[in-house]
């Protein structure tokens, strides 16, 4: 009898230390939370001055190689025989010149960079902002200022969630909230490429991070704000993209949209497929 009651004594110290240690456990964690809180929101919106500064940087820069790429092939067309090999020469040597920076120096940075970004962010990866960030930003210059068909957004959102990891290392933050950082530059780099914030804040819910937290959601909703107001103040209120108005169509029209979007899916996946086969098949070379 005195040995059962010995057990239940112990047993329920046991218990009681668990609960303790329970409860000591969430308490620091509301700290924790609470703490980030407090600090997270103002270094987010660091975060989105420095991506909004960036995107500026990176979009009169091309607007620079453009500039230079029409004079250029200004002058080109004045050989009236031999002046097609000229803009094909430019633009093989601003690939070359691009690939071979890119893989010299940060072979992440290849690609639009977003797949290299959500790895970071599942920590399957490293980033390294000293690497990415210029290679990112003067192989974009070179590759797409040279007539290569690419875009700006996948460039910018790389080098947003780099200024994100940048202040984060510089604030010397814990690696939650530096995740936290990296995934609001993301979104502010992509706010800041196409004057949409809204679009950043989603793009970083529902692509980068897949995170509806209130932290999450406040942090990057700030840095995908100030970038797109810092973009605005330098390039204007016009959108990247100016759509006009169009009639609303009937609702008969409704299985038309549903067949496009389907035609769209579809097109969508063989593309990706063929991009994928492609990148593996030059990798074996």
């Amino acid at each position: 009898m005195i040995s059962k009651i010995k057990i239940w004594r112990s047993s329920k110290q046991t218990n009681r230390q668990a609960n303790n240690e329970a409860a000591k456990t969430e308490l620091q964690e509301f700290l924790s939370t609470k703490q980030q809180r407090r600090w997270i929101f103002p270094r987010a919106a660091l975060v989105g001055v420095g991506a909004g500064i960036m995107a500026l940087a990176f979009r009169a820069s091309l607007a620079g190689a453009d500039l230079l790429r029409i004079h250029f092939l200004a002058w080109a067309h004045s050989f009236s025989k031999i002046g097609w090999i000229f803009p094909i020469f430019f633009t093989m040597t601003g690939a070359v010149i691009s690939v071979m920076i890119t893989r010299r120096f940060a072979p992440e940075a290849s690609g639009s960079g977003i797949p290299h970004l959500e790895a970071v962010l599942h920590r399957y990866r490293k980033l390294n902002w000293k690497r990415v960030l210029p290679v990112k930003f003067f192989g974009g210059i070179i590759a797409i200022g040279s007539g290569l068909a690419l875009g700006r957004e996948g460039p910018t959102v790389q080098m947003g969630g780099s200024i994100g990891d940048v202040v984060s290392r510089l604030l010397k933050v814990s690696e939650r909230e530096r995740l936290t950082l990296i995934s609001a530059g993301a979104g502010a780099g992509l706010a800041a490429a196409f004057n949409a914030p809204l679009s950043g804040l989603i793009f970083v819910l529902e692509e980068v991070r897949r995170d509806f937290q209130p932290i999450m959601f406040g942090a990057a909703f700030i840095s995908a704000v100030i970038a797109d107001i810092i973009t605005r103040i330098a390039s204007g209120q016009f959108p990247v993209f100016s759509v006009p108005s169009y009639p609303t169509p009937p609702l008969s029209a409704l299985p038309i949209f549903a067949l496009l979007g389907i035609i769209a899916g579809v097109l969508g996946v063989v593309f990706n497929k063929g991009i994928l086969g492609a990148v593996n098949l030059v990798g074996k070379v």
